[in-house]
């Protein structure tokens, strides 16, 4: 009995997750864009600790000569590198 009720309740789990993921696969399939922007800001995510220390690091050098760059500028610079070396068909500006 116990064996029965069991495979039941496995039963139901697995077609509640079948559920869960076909509405998953079809909202992804009717909203592309929203699925790559979503894709993108957490690629975002995960690389801005690298892009920042890259940042620091350019900040760091153009003090020491003496250039005067200010951190926003070298963070500025550090993100079109890494928009232009993932997604090297946009076109950007500078604000």
């Amino acid at each position: 009995m116990t064996l029965a009720v069991t495979l039941l309740i496995q039963l139901v789990v697995l077609v509640i997750a079948m559920v869960i993921a076909s509405l998953i696969l079809r909202w992804i399939l009717a909203n592309p864009e929203k699925c790559k922007q979503a894709w993108r800001k957490t690629q975002q995510t995960f690389a801005t600790p690298f892009v920042h220390a890259k940042a620091y690091r350019a900040y760091r050098n153009w003090k020491k000569v003496r250039m005067g760059f200010s951190y926003q500028e070298c963070l500025h610079k550090e993100w079109q590198k890494y928009e232009k070396d993932r997604y090297p068909d946009q076109t950007y500006y500078r604000s």
